[in-house]
């Protein structure tokens, strides 16, 4: 008796743990859509995961302005817009 009883909990332990979300699909599961920031140099970045990064113009020849989503370590989404140099200069 004690060992399909046994089996029965060890079966039920099992499943209920394979239920339960990791750290990592607790980052992920925040897809709204943020505000967007504007970031100045001044700004202390918490960034755990990038979701993307967008270009106006990556191909232009001096600088663009850019947008980034990510999530910080407490699992907030977050939207960051920048200028970066873009990728069309070529040297030589």
């Amino acid at each position: 008796m004690k060992y399909p009883l046994f089996a029965a909990l060890s079966l039920f332990s099992a499943f209920a743990a394979a239920a339960e979300p990791t750290s990592l699909d607790r980052v992920t599961v925040n897809t709204a859509q943020p505000a967007t920031v504007e970031y100045n140099y001044s700004q202390h970045l918490d960034i755990a995961k990038v979701i993307s990064i967008k270009a106006d113009d990556p191909d232009t020849c001096g600088t663009t302005n850019a947008n980034m989503v990510y999530v910080d370590s407490k699992g907030v989404t977050h939207s960051l817009e920048y200028t970066r140099m873009g990728n069309g200069c070529q040297n030589g």
